[in-house]
């Protein structure tokens, strides 16, 4: 079924129907649908205790803080306190805000304890050279 095709706008005509019905067909081939993926509906898994996070300090770090801020205080009033206590109280109160009890309860052991060696070396006699 060739058609007798006179002119060349008829030639062009059938030329560019010749091209759409085949681009047609071969872009139906073209397309190829994938299956959707089904997935599973998530399932709750519980974590271990230890991965956890803590939503509180322990008991004894709380209070150890609380001893720690109060050596900082008396320090301070007693002109004794020294700048390291005040660090370490500062390493104590970062690790209180993520709930770290191990680490709050270092530092704050470490601050008193910075408080009371300072308590003791004005108790100390002066050196003289």
């Amino acid at each position: 079924m060739v058609a007798n095709i006179n002119s060349r706008n008829e030639r062009a005509y059938y030329l560019a129907v010749v091209l759409v019905i085949s681009m047609i067909c071969l872009g139906g081939c073209a397309l190829v649908f994938e299956p959707k993926k089904v997935t599973p509906d998530a399932v709750a898994i519980a974590a271990p205790a230890s991965l956890v996070p803590p939503i509180s300090l322990s008991p004894e770090a709380e209070s150890a803080l609380k001893a720690a801020e109060q050596s900082v205080i008396e320090g301070k009033i007693k002109r004794t306190l020294w700048s390291a206590a005040v660090e370490q109280l500062a390493e104590a109160k970062r690790a209180a805000k993520s709930f770290d009890s191990e680490s709050t309860l270092k530092y704050a052991k470490e601050t008193i304890a910075l408080c009371e060696l300072s308590k003791q070396q004005v108790q100390s006699p002066a050196v003289t050279w």
